[in-house]
């Protein structure tokens, strides 16, 4: 009974995997479909090639910046133990603090920053030097918060090419705890000089969100996938514009194709797309301008997703959709026909 079991369950473990890959890849066979249809035509013959260009996350050497040390001897930890200045201090300091994620070391640095402003210190030497130490981390705080977001753990999941397409489903592909996590982060971004009051687990949710939705490696991988399809249709599809032969039962063919998979599957596919990024892009924008991070390397990776930037793959791709609908458009002109739903 326990072997039919483990059977059973190892059935249903492969089963569970199959399903998460096909989903992964289902816009990939949608797009594949709408080339093979139209490939049917004697008018048409759509060659793809392997050529796909991005960048990829830079190492984490390049997105990640130092911050100044701080470390409190033991007289004076003794001293501010009322303070919770030197608890705090401690903590940084245990074996704990060495390895802590930089979403844990921002909440640090906001903490120990109103330890030592809110303690009365006595002495004055004392006073001089953690005045001196709060005011440095006050004003590296950018740069605890940039490493938060673009030097954990977090940040390779976001950018993970590893995982495929945007979902199709449109209850998977809508991304708004992302949404809510990345106002939340912004809006501390706009707040650091007044040492915001953030509270660590309100820190570690809105993190856990991005780990987990994998959504800019995702939107990536899709772009750069479907421009690569929009391209190589639409320029198959441009010599029939001049080609009045095409008329009739041809165009009628290849009309179906256009109407039953890039109209009805493909189209609003890309329109949930554009909605999601359309919101998450402005959000991760400004997050980048606010950061002090200025390594090379970085903002040529972080420029793919600009959407103003005319070079940027989130430009290349809607240029890319909407050539492809024009292309059909001058098919249909030449033609005399209406583009249908389109």
């Amino acid at each position: 009974m326990t072997l039919l079991l483990s059977r059973k369950s190892i059935v249903l473990l492969l089963m569970g995997t199959l399903l998460i890959g096909c989903a992964q890849f289902a816009p990939q066979t949608l797009f594949e479909s709408y080339i093979k249809d139209l490939n049917r035509s004697e008018y048409l013959q759509i060659e793809m090639d392997s050529e796909l260009s991005w960048q990829s996350l830079p190492a984490l050497r390049t997105r990640q910046m130092e911050l100044s040390q701080f470390d409190v001897g033991l007289l004076e930890f003794l001293s501010l133990q009322q303070c919770d200045v030197g608890a705090v201090a401690g903590q940084r300091n245990s074996i704990l603090g060495r390895v802590m994620p930089t979403s844990q070391r921002f909440v640090y640095e906001l903490d120990i920053i109103r330890a030592i402003r809110s303690c009365e210190i006595e002495d004055t030497d004392l006073r001089t030097k953690l005045t001196d130490v709060a005011n440095i981390k006050a004003s590296e705080l950018p740069i605890a918060f940039s490493n938060m977001l673009w030097a954990g753990e977090e940040t390779a999941s976001l950018f993970s090419l590893a995982n495929g397409f945007i979902p199709v489903s449109p209850e998977a592909s809508q991304y708004q705890d992302l949404i809510t996590a990345l106002q939340h982060l912004e809006r501390i971004a706009g707040n650091l000089e007044n040492i915001p009051n953030v509270r660590s687990a309100d820190i570690e949710a809105d993190m856990k969100v991005i780990y987990e939705s994998e959504y800019l490696g995702k939107l990536l991988y899709s772009i750069v996938h479907i421009r690569h399809y929009l391209e190589a249709t639409t320029q198959a599809l441009e010599p029939l514009s001049q080609n009045q032969s095409v008329c009739g039962a041809p165009l009628n063919f290849l009309k179906q194709q256009f109407e039953a998979h890039y109209i009805k599957l493909l189209q609003p596919y890309m329109a949930r797309i554009n909605r999601v990024a359309y919101q998450v892009l402005p959000l991760l924008q400004s997050l980048v301008q606010q950061s002090p991070l200025q390594a090379p390397e970085w903002h040529s990776f972080i420029r793919q997703f600009d959407v103003r930037d005319s070079h940027s793959a989130w430009q290349g791709y809607l240029s890319a959709s909407r050539e492809h609908g024009r292309a059909w458009s001058r098919i249909f002109a030449v033609c005399g026909e209406a583009v249908g739903n389109a």
